[in-house]
């Protein structure tokens, strides 16, 4: 039985207004749980997020502390591989991975990885960028197919003029692209293609650089970032060519 079969099926049998904890049997591996009820902590979560959306990173590092601490608490005797997904399509992946490694998975919602990424962002974001990678990391281990995170953390690496561990996680982030949410695909997969040609271009490698600018033009021709990278990689090209 594949796992989005199993996974319909669970759903389909949970009791009405129950938060359903479905378990998901791959063959060849043992079952994995994804927890599909909404963590208490998320309401936590989301102030912290509009603290530092409007500019008040400051303000929002103690209650990602806070939120970061409860969810390492209450998952510390947790013994199976944990993941922590902010779509179906994601924890579906995740549950398969454990399958694939013939071990035990719990797939949590999104709030505990989007904790830590929050802590990177504002930790950069207040100027103290060097903290920040550790958390950023930690986002990452909990979702690896989260497109955002491994961009970020491109990002980062960007900022040190490591261009070959940026466009590694640019890389990631193109193709966990593809397990975005639909309202965020798009911008998703053109943000990793962006950061991979502005490695490639550091690097020199300006034909690679402009092949990756005109994947992210076909998905949207009226993106003006990336139309004003393909007009900056073509003034770097010698003449004639």
């Amino acid at each position: 039985m594949s796992l989005l079969i199993a996974l319909a099926a669970a759903l389909l049998q949970s009791p009405a207004g129950a938060a359903p904890l479905v378990t998901v049997q791959s063959r060849g591996g043992p079952p994995s749980q994804i927890q599909q009820s909404k963590d208490p902590l998320s309401g936590e979560l989301d102030q912290a997020l509009t603290f530092i959306r409007t500019g008040k990173s400051a303000d929002a590092i103690p209650i990602l502390d806070q939120v970061i601490a409860s969810e390492e608490a209450r998952n510390k005797d947790e013994k199976r591989l944990i993941f922590s997904a902010r779509s179906l399509t994601e924890a579906i992946l995740y549950a398969g991975l454990g399958a694939s490694q013939k071990k035990s998975a719990v797939v949590l919602d999104g709030t505990w990885s989007a904790a830590y990424f929050a802590k990177g962002f504002a930790l950069i974001d207040v100027g103290r960028a060097d903290e920040a990678k550790a958390y950023l990391d930690k986002a990452i281990a909990l979702a690896p197919m989260n497109a955002q995170f491994l961009a970020e953390r491109g990002e980062w690496f960007k900022n040190r003029k490591d261009w070959a561990n940026a466009y590694s996680d640019f890389e990631s982030a193109s193709t966990a692209a593809e397990l975005a949410p639909d309202s965020a695909k798009s911008f998703e997969k053109r943000r990793a293609l962006r950061g991979m040609a502005y490695a490639r271009t550091e690097q020199g490698r300006l034909d690679e650089a402009r092949t990756l600018l005109e994947q992210c033009l076909k998905l949207d021709s009226a993106d003006d970032k990336c139309q004003h990278e393909i007009d900056y990689v073509n003034g770097l090209r010698p003449k004639g060519n």
